[in-house]
């Protein structure tokens, strides 16, 4: 494993790990979902701008070319999908809908970018789609099922943004997270007062958008740059794992029963896929 490659891993996981606490944090903040989105894109931009300010003395904070405008619209598209799919759903099935992006990630790259993917990527894709219909079966008929879809959507957006800054992978796409944050708070002054929380709202309101989402994004948008779009959309299963178990434990917000079935059919085949792919990695490197 070379050291670019490891870079990549610890990166992505270690983001991952850290964002576990984004839907528990939605949760604690009692606010409506667009004055919550106004100040997480907001401080985000903030933390970002001074991050890359530092890393990149005099580099420019924008860029206008067309592979910096997708990053930032998929990823406003996709945050502002998945604070709203948290106050209309499951924390659990939010987060086993996402899980499947990294098999989105698979079918966008190979139409996009060229990148093709194995025969059991293909396999795995079919089942996966079970596994979240699987999930979504109860909510067809409840109001659940409007959450079930901006779940489903923003799984696709974070695999369109993978997949484009994998595209560029000689640039750091971090500063798209700038004009993507400050996006998702023009966006959502439209639509809520950004001035209505308060007590303890304020509270995990800083903590998750000055520590936790900042740092999370910055070292999960290093990831596609030393390993692939699939590869940082599997590890994204952590968060799959940790999320609803933190709400679990903090909210006691119980995972249904279609979201532990379809969930795990849906883990499990991501596990296996990797791991096969791993293997035939090792055996190709020996070659």
């Amino acid at each position: 494993m070379n050291t670019d490659y490891l870079k990549g891993f610890i990166f992505t996981s270690l983001g991952v790990l850290i964002l576990s606490f984004d839907a528990l944090l939605i949760r604690l903040i009692d606010v409506e979902s667009f004055t919550l989105l106004f100040w997480r894109g907001l401080l985000m931009s903030l933390m970002v701008a001074l991050w890359c300010r530092y890393k990149y003395p005099g580099k420019p904070l924008f860029y206008r070319d067309w592979a910096s405008i997708r990053s930032s619209l998929f990823f406003c598209a996709s945050t502002i999908l998945f604070v709203s799919a948290i106050h209309h759903t499951s924390v659990a099935n939010v987060l086993v809908i996402i899980s499947a992006q990294p098999l989105f990630a698979a079918i966008i790259a190979r139409i996009f970018i060229g990148e093709r993917s194995a025969p059991i990527t293909w396999i795995a894709i079919a089942i996966s789609m079970l596994g979240i219909g699987w999930v979504m079966k109860d909510s067809w008929s409840s109001p659940n099922l409007k959450g079930d879809l901006m779940a489903f959507v923003c799984g696709t957006m974070l695999a369109s943004k993978f997949v484009n800054d994998r595209s560029v992978k000689h640039r750091d796409m971090t500063p798209a997270l700038i004009s993507a944050g400050l996006l998702t708070s023009v966006i959502s002054l439209c639509f809520a007062p950004p001035l209505t929380m308060s007590g303890a709202d304020w509270g995990w309101m800083l903590l998750l958008c000055i520590i936790i989402i900042p740092i999370a994004f910055v070292l999960i948008t290093l990831g596609p740059t030393r390993i692939s779009a699939a590869e940082v959309g599997m590890l994204m299963l952590l968060e799959t794992a940790c999320g609803p178990l933190l709400v679990w434990l903090f909210l006691d917000e119980a995972p249904s029963l279609a979201a532990l079935q379809g969930g795990g059919l849906v883990i499990s085949t991501l596990l296996i896929h990797g791991y096969i792919q791993w293997r035939r990695s090792i055996a190709k490197q020996r070659m």
